[in-house]
């Protein structure tokens, strides 16, 4: 992205990078309570999976917007 003065990125960019890294900050609280829980319990594939998903899509939300950037 530009680094000027006269850049403003346009209101879509701005908000998907806002929301991906509010969904991010979700999936780091969820992992860190699957890191407690694995202290005592075993881990499922689906709660690892759920975290992979939120992490994936953000990753392509991200990827478009620095396409159209």
């Amino acid at each position: 992205m530009a680094a000027n003065e006269e850049y403003a990125p346009s209101k879509e960019p701005v908000n998907v990078v806002v929301h991906s890294s509010e969904k991010l900050e979700g999936a780091a609280s969820l992992l860190k309570t699957l890191e407690d829980k694995a202290d005592s319990e075993q881990i499922t594939a689906a709660e690892l999976a759920a975290v992979r998903c939120i992490v994936e899509t953000c990753a392509s939300d991200l990827d478009a917007v620095l396409e159209q950037a």
